[in-house]
C-alpha cells in the first residue's frame, strides 16, 4: 500500500490528467470521485450548473463510499476551478474527511486565471489538518510541456 492518496474531482479530463501523473511520481494511490448525477460537460448548462453548486457550496451525493485515509500519511487533493471555487464534489469530500494527523496537498486545473481562491477555500475547509502545498495549473491538456514541470516541481514538494 502506497502512503500517498490522491483524491480528485475531473469533468473534462484536465485534473484527471494530472492527478494521474502525479500518482506514477508518488507511487501514490488514485481515488477519482463520481458523482450520482452526472454535471454537464458543454455548453450554458456546465458553467450554470456547476457554477452554482460550487458557489452554494452545494454537496453532492457520491457514487461511492470514500477511502480510509487513515491508511494513508499524506492525502493530495486535485479539483478543477467552477467559478472561483472547488467544484462541488470537493466539497462533499471535506465535509465527509477528517484529515486529522495527515498531510495534506492541493492542486486545481482552470480555464483561465490562476486557482489561489480555489486553493484558499479547500484549505479553510480541510478539517483537522493544515495544507501544507498548493499548486495551479491553467489548462494542462493544452499546456502539456508547462504543466508537467509544474507537476515534477510540486511532486517533489510533497
Amino acid at each position: 500500500m502506497a502512503d500517498t492518496l490522491i483524491i480528485y474531482y475531473s469533468l473534462e479530463g484536465n485534473v484527471d490528467f494530472l492527478a494521474r501523473d502525479l500518482a506514477k511520481k508518488l507511487n501514490a494511490d488514485l481515488f477519482r470521485i463520481e458523482t450520482v448525477k452526472n454535471y454537464p460537460k458543454k455548453g450554458l448548462f456546465k458553467f450554470l450548473h456547476g457554477g452554482k453548486d460550487a458557489i452554494s457550496g452545494f454537496k453532492p451525493e457520491l457514487k461511492t463510499t470514500l477511502p480510509d485515509i487513515s491508511l494513508y500519511k499524506s492525502i493530495v487533493i486535485g479539483t478543477p476551478v467552477w467559478a472561483g471555487n472547488p467544484a462541488a464534489p470537493i466539497n462533499t469530500v471535506l465535509d465527509e474527511l477528517d484529515f486529522s494527523g495527515k498531510k495534506v496537498a492541493a492542486f486545481a486545473s482552470s480555464a483561465g486565471g490562476d486557482a489561489v481562491k480555489t486553493l484558499e477555500i479547500i484549505s479553510s475547509k480541510v478539517r483537522n489538518a493544515e495544507v501544507s502545498l498548493t499548486e495551479s495549473f491553467k489548462n494542462p491538456l493544452k499546456n502539456i510541456d508547462e504543466a508537467m514541470e509544474k507537476l515534477d516541481a510540486f511532486a517533489k514538494k510533497i
